[in-house]
């Protein structure tokens, strides 16, 4: 299997699973500041939401650095077979892109990414938008390991 295909399956893998549609993304914004923050103001938590970025914006520039990564330490041959469409492939491609994003590594590479949004990490909205992003990791590992499991998915 060529470079470019491996980059251009794993990477429609991560996507795939990472990304969804733009109003219930806002939807979901919402709830979330609302949760965290109960005694908010309209106008704030409309503020906060346009500072999160698509989720597809810093998953598309993740994924790339996930699949750099994977191809810098992985053996060829293990990757193709992740790649070979089986369900049980896209989920370990799935999970191991979710311990890459857990890494100390991308920890600051999060930061760095949401400090671009938000001037200072000390920042309410900006630590807002980090804690939904970081929730929304671990709901997509939660969901894969209820796909891996066989269980079906909410």
């Amino acid at each position: 299997m060529e470079e470019a295909k491996i980059r251009e399956y794993i990477h429609a893998i991560i996507m795939k699973k990472c990304t969804h549609d733009e109003s219930a993304r806002q939807n979901a914004i919402g709830e979330f500041i609302t949760m965290t923050m109960p005694n908010i103001d309209e106008k704030s938590a409309n503020n906060i939401k346009l500072m999160i970025p698509t989720i597809a914006e810093l998953y598309d520039k993740w994924a790339v650095m996930f699949i750099d990564r994977l191809l810098e330490t992985v053996p060829k041959n293990q990757i193709e077979e992740l790649c070979s469409g089986t369900t049980e492939n896209n989920s370990a491609l799935v999970l191991v892109y979710i311990m890459f994003m857990e890494s100390e590594r991308m920890e600051k590479q999060i930061a760095e990414d949401i400090s671009t949004y938000a001037p200072t990490q000390n920042d309410e909205q900006g630590n807002i938008a980090s804690d939904y992003i970081r929730a929304k990791l671990s709901q997509i590992a939660a969901d894969q390991e209820k796909d891996k499991k066989g269980t079906p998915v909410q």
